[in-house]
């Protein structure tokens, strides 16, 4: 059985990957030049690296889609890196892998916390 210290330790550690999360994604400024880099790409916005980058920020802002969805989204990155190089080369430095990984583990960490409260 968990404590509730424990489930307070996560709470707090999830809101405040939340927090990190949204700042970053405030460098994204949308450009786009990132989307022909990627490997995942196949004309569909939700398969690019900006398009992953917004439904991030769509579902952690604004609690908008499902987070099956986002998951999915997420996981079928190839984390290549290869729209973080264009994206320090040619635009802002935003660290989009970086952004990506790490709403996968917020994700993770989302279910981790909801398995425990069932037990």
């Amino acid at each position: 059985m968990y404590s509730s210290n424990t489930m307070e330790m996560d709470n707090d550690y999830i809101k405040e990957m939340k927090r990190e999360i949204l700042d970053d994604l405030q460098v994204c400024i949308r450009c786009r030049m990132c989307v022909d880099m990627c490997p995942t790409y196949e004309d569909w916005y939700t398969q690019s690296t900006v398009g992953r980058l917004l439904a991030i920020n769509l579902h952690f802002k604004y609690g908008l889609g499902s987070e099956n969805d986002l998951s999915r989204m997420l996981f079928e990155c190839a984390s290549c890196r290869r729209c973080q190089e264009r994206c320090r080369m040619l635009s802002r430095d935003a660290r989009p892998t970086e952004i990506i990984l790490k709403s996968r583990q917020l994700l993770v960490k989302l279910a981790q916390a909801r398995e425990r409260k069932e037990l």
